[in-house]
């Protein structure tokens, strides 16, 4: 590999001084060697004027003729001034010299001749600038190239600039910045020093032109700024700092002159500064970004090229080691990949996801390019969530928004190199399952790798899209009651379909929903609209999300297979993508956030570097942290403890105490509720209230109510001294009177004021009804008679703003977000519409390990989803077409240069030959993935680049600033 910093044969003869037809008297440099002791000591005595060619000629050579030339290419000067310094070079009439650890005072001498030393270099007035500065192969040395201010030409240094960009280019003219004016003066200085000091090669063109020596400055020199201030801000930085807190520190410390050197700080002779300045954040933010090992001055591709090239000088093998595949982006088409999993992370994938199950889920926002995170996280014995790889790619250059900038094809090669990649650790790699949220193309990718796989689907995310559907079909104006009721109905219907174990039951429960709706807008023609459009949603349920292979994905089916596949209690199936969405605000809120520079999001090299010697350790440290002190906890006590376990101890405990506190809760008291009381009426309108009879006491009723289930009666008692229950979810979890309950009340009221009984007496508060029950049964409860709950059903929050909310209606036990979860993380939320009120529960598997028999052929279900979704985008994409092909017919021209037009017909040329394919395959055929190695990248054979190849390499495209939005899909 060719390295930017490597030595190239000189053309040029060795030539220690300049010719006499260049320079008609000697230069200062050629006076510094004239008065060398060692020059001139046994080699020439001379009086008068002298010839220096002559000079030159006698002079026996000091050292071995040199190998290296000027990097005159990295100069910001005119094309004028470039082929004045070639002719220079070709007529041999630049300088140059080499030094040996023996000559040192001669160099030094010289440096400080030219103003080159050390000291000089920090004077503010030099007219010296650094232009390039590298280090040698071994990093013993480094080189650096100066140019004098006077020649420094700033629109050569846009076009540079511009030329390291393969996307962006520069829109205005640079303006001059340079202290002292351009006067197109070709000095400039190229000097290789050794890590200890010592000088071994100074050559170039020292002399400057007539006009920069008469030059002063006009404009104010940059003054750096103290080292020490920057050390404290890099602190105030590490701690999550703003920059408005690092200057008042500053301002603080200034006042009380603790910063070094202030004490002998003069104003006059200074060439520092101590005020941090708001223009010196950037300084401070690059500096910051160099601790972390990240040259901000690179381009981030290029820096990460280096970092995985073994024969880079920047080649980090940490990063490189956690790298599994990565490809740059070359051509304008390719996508930059990258996928990270760190020697951890690969354990626990190989512990926690083979022959067991992970999440897979997507993300985006996350850098300052346009690139998508892909995560795919396990679930460790704790219940935890831990990542176990990223998958980092950039969207296609063509594509209007980031998230949606993917495809199986890419998903696939990234996935098999992640597979790959275990089994040449592990000798294989297969989980049993995954769960996704509904997106086809994670879904296709994961069959594809892993052909016996079972995929789930998310119970939240499922629910979001029938919800979504609901929510189109209901809009429209008519009685909010029979709208109420009508989706009361199909929200229950989901709740049971979801919760079905056959496919037969399932396919029954739609039909019954059907028949009954349509009997109700039979019977009730002002219901007739909500009742069709409930059909319609029925219609929408069956032929799309009841095909065989695609309810095996949602159904509790499905979660029983997977149960049954990796052998263990259904209850430890994931049923929803909760511990990812959790794992995304964590990484964004927490880790990413605590980088950002006001408020801008990460360059992607940062990002990387960032996550893999920074980001993921810490998630893995703290949790290696919480389990051994979790374990030191109950080592520490155990015996103090009776020789039990106190972590379980507590949470028997925990579980008890919530039972009891339940328990006290179960009484019936009467709180204000209009919903609950029109929900009542509502059930005395359908008749759903009958066996009305005396309970074990005269003074006490009871009575069925069929839920809305229509295959669930649950048990009702009312007492004339204020106590009453029912056997309903609602009335067990929460207490109070329940929609049931208050529909029997309405029955009672009717008789005290006939007569028939005498008058009941409802308690108003919870206090009440619990002082009236313990005068009746006392307040004691036993562990041995509490009786087994319900089933689990959403409770109080028609918002969704919580994460326990989100977790409840996809029947997620987990618990997230707690003490032993990431500190100060917050959960996503997102939309839904579940009903918190609906006491009618359903039923969950008692999660037993059955077999739940032969699983479908899920490249059939997603196929049957890309299908459907297909038929709906060309339902809604016809009525457009025919509109714009009518208006292209009346059109007399058309801007044949429009970006969109030529966009348009790429893609219907593109549709054109995917419809004729799939017509002449047959309607049973699917596509096959082919997963090749052509672009993955494998480190451990090293790719070597030449350096006008890596020239080449593009960015990513940059990210507009994009929110995530409410999904309001159906599919």
């Amino acid at each position: 590999m060719q390295h930017h910093h490597g030595f190239q044969p000189s053309p040029f003869a060795n030539q220690v001084f300049p010719k006499e037809s260049t320079l008609t008297e000697p230069s200062p440099f050629v006076n510094v060697l004239r008065n060398d002791a060692s020059v001139n000591a046994g080699i020439l005595q001379t009086s008068g004027p002298v010839n220096w060619m002559d000079v030159g000629k006698s002079l026996p050579p000091l050292v071995p003729k040199h190998t290296k030339q000027v990097m005159i290419k990295k100069l910001c000067i005119t094309e004028a001034q470039r082929k004045q310094i070639i002719e220079i070079y070709k007529g041999d009439s630049h300088f140059v010299r080499e030094y040996t650890e023996t000559s040192q005072q001669d160099a030094q001498a010289m440096l400080l001749e030219l103003g080159l030393d050390q000291g000089s270099r920090k004077e503010l007035e030099s007219r010296w600038s650094v232009r390039n500065s590298t280090k040698s192969l071994s990093g013993d040395s480094q080189r650096t190239l100066f140019q004098c201010g006077c020649g420094y030409d700033s629109k050569a240094r846009q076009k540079q600039e511009d030329a390291r960009s393969v996307n962006q280019r520069s829109s205005k003219e640079w303006e001059r910045q340079a202290p002292y004016p351009f006067t197109a003066c070709l000095a400039h200085i190229e000097v290789i020093e050794k890590s200890n000091g010592v000088i071994t090669w100074v050559a170039g063109v020292p002399d400057h032109n007539e006009a920069c020596k008469a030059s002063f400055l006009e404009r104010r020199p940059p003054v750096p700024l103290h080292e020490h201030v920057y050390e404290i801000a890099l602190d105030q930085l590490k701690d999550g700092a703003s920059i408005t807190a690092i200057q008042d520190k500053n301002r603080q410390m200034m006042a009380f002159k603790l910063y070094r050197g202030m004490e002998s700080y003069d104003s006059l002779t200074a060439n520092v500064r101590y005020l941090f300045l708001p223009s010196d954040h950037a300084s401070l933010y690059r500096k910051a970004t160099k601790g972390v090992g990240v040259d901000s001055r690179q381009l981030p591709q290029n820096n990460v090229e280096d970092w995985l090239n073994p024969n880079s000088l920047n080649y980090k093998p940490n990063i490189a080691e956690a790298v599994f595949h990565y490809s740059a982006r070359i051509e304008a088409d390719d996508r930059f990949e990258i996928c990270i999993s760190t020697p951890e992370m690969d354990e626990a994938a190989w512990k926690y996801a083979h022959h067991s199950q992970f999440i897979l889920d997507g993300t985006f926002g996350i850098c300052s390019s346009r690139l998508l995170l892909f995560i795919a996280l396990a679930v460790d014995e704790d219940r935890k969530g831990i990542p176990i790889a990223l998958f980092l790619f950039s969207a296609s250059t063509k594509a209007k928004a980031t998230h949606a900038s993917y495809d199986t094809g890419i998903l696939t090669r990234l996935l098999m190199a992640w597979k790959s990649s275990l089994i040449s650790k592990f000798q294989s790699f297969e989980p049993f399952s995954c769960i996704t949220d509904t997106d086809t193309k994670e879904r296709g990718a994961l069959i594809a790798v892993w052909p016996r796989i079972i995929l789930l689907i998310c119970k939240f995310h499922l629910r979001q899209c029938w919800t979504n559907n609901r929510k189109k079909l209901f809009r429209f104006n008519g009685p909010d009651y029979w709208k109420d009721l009508v989706r009361n109905h199909l929200y229950t219907l989901e709740v049971q379909l979801i919760s079905s174990v056959d496919h037969t039951d399932a396919v029954s429960l739609i039909h019954a929903q059907r028949t009954f709706l349509r009997g109700l807008f039979a019977d009730h023609q002002e219901g007739k609209r909500s009742a069709e459009a409930g059909i319609e949603h029925l219609r929408y349920l069956e032929d799309y999300w009841l095909k065989l292979s695609l309810w095996q994905s949602w159904s509790e089916w499905g979660r029983l297979a997977a149960a049954a596949a990796i052998k263990i209690p259904v209850e430890g199936i994931i049923p929803t993508t909760n511990h990812l969405e959790s794992f995304n605000m964590v990484l964004k809120k927490k880790y990413i956030e605590q980088h950002l520079r006001s408020g801008h999001r990460l360059r992607f090299d940062l990002l990387i570097a960032l996550l893999v010697t920074d980001i993921l350790p810490k998630v893995y440290s703290r949790r290696r942290a919480m389990r051994e002190h979790t374990s030191w906890l109950d080592t520490r006590f155990f015996k103090g403890a009776g020789a039990q376990n106190l972590s379980k101890l507590q949470a028997k405990l925990s579980a008890l105490r919530q039972e009891q506190t339940r328990i006290l809760r179960s009484v019936c008291w009467w709180s204000t509720n209009a919903k609950q009381d029109a929900q009542a009426r509502e059930i005395l309108q359908l008749n759903r209230l009958h066996s009305i009879a005396n309970g074990s006491s005269p003074h006490t009723f009871s009575a069925l109510c069929t839920s809305s289930q229509l295959n669930t009666a649950y048990s009702l008692t009312l007492s004339q001294n204020g106590e009453g229950s029912c056997t309903c979810p609602y009335f067990y979890n929460e207490g109070g009177a329940c929609k049931h309950l208050r529909a029997f009340r309405i029955c009672v009221d009717g008789w005290v004021s006939r007569g028939i009984c005498l008058p009941f007496y409802y308690p108003p508060s919870l206090s009440v009804a619990q002082k009236i029950r313990s005068n009746t049964q006392g307040l004691e409860v036993c562990a041995a008679d509490i009786p087994p709950p319900p089933p689990v059903i959403p409770t109080k929050d028609d918002t969704l703003e919580s994460w326990a909310n989100l977790q409840a209606l996809g029947e997620d036990p987990t618990i997230l977000g707690g003490s032993d979860d990431e500190e100060g993380s917050q959960p996503f939320t997102t939309g839904g519409d579940f009903n918190p009120n609906d006491e009618d529960g359903y039923s969950e598997s008692d999660g037993d390990m059955i077999s739940p028999g032969v699983y479908a052929d899920q490249r059939e279900a997603v196929d049957a989803q890309i299908s459907y979704r297909v038929a709906e985008e060309i339902s809604t994409l016809l009525l457009r077409l025919h509109g714009l092909d009518a208006l292209m017919n009346d059109a007399t021209s058309l801007d044949h240069s429009s970006t969109n037009l030529l966009e348009l017909e790429q893609v219907l040329n593109n549709l054109l030959w995917q419809i004729s394919s799939h017509t002449q395959l047959g309607q049973n055929s699917h596509t096959t993935v082919t997963v090749t190695n052509g672009t993955a990248h494998n480190h451990s054979i090293p790719r070597k680049r030449s350096m006008y190849e890596r020239a080449q390499i593009r960015a990513p495209s940059p990210e507009e600033k994009q929110k995530r939005k409410k999904s309001h899909g159906i599919l």
